[in-house]
């Protein structure tokens, strides 16, 4: 029988893919995968664990779309990390505004430079 074995990457559109990279480079320290010529702009990041996050620079469908303040609300990756303070405190040097978890958890949620929802949770394996 078939079955699922793993999450390899999460797709996210974006406007300006360079500004986009170095936004997540800045925040989560991510290295850049090979990438094959596509014909669009672009990058692979690394989120270890062979799982990635591809950059999409791409005409934005969803420009007029109304999207919730709160980004666990909306369509979004969540990423496991080790310290949400840690995460926090950099959020706060780089003037970037979050929200915490609703649901008590240790969970800030985030939206980058294209609106795009993402959530690093504090893992306790």
């Amino acid at each position: 029988m078939a079955k699922v074995i793993g999450l390899d990457h999460v797709s996210i559109i974006v406007k300006d893919a360079d500004a986009t990279l170095a936004f997540y480079q800045s925040l989560l320290g991510v290295s850049i995968l090979k990438r094959p010529q596509l014909d669009f702009p672009g990058y692979w990041v690394d989120l270890h664990a062979g799982q990635s996050l591809h950059i999409m620079q791409l005409d934005n469908p969803n420009t007029d779309t109304i999207r919730p303040e709160h980004g666990g609300r909306d369509f979004h990756f969540a990423l496991r990390v080790d310290s949400i303070e840690t995460f926090a405190d950099k959020l706060e040097g780089m003037n970037v505004s979050y929200t915490s978890s609703k649901s008590g958890r240790k969970a800030l949620f985030i939206k980058d430079l294209d609106n795009n929802a993402f959530e690093l949770f504090e893992y306790q394996g």
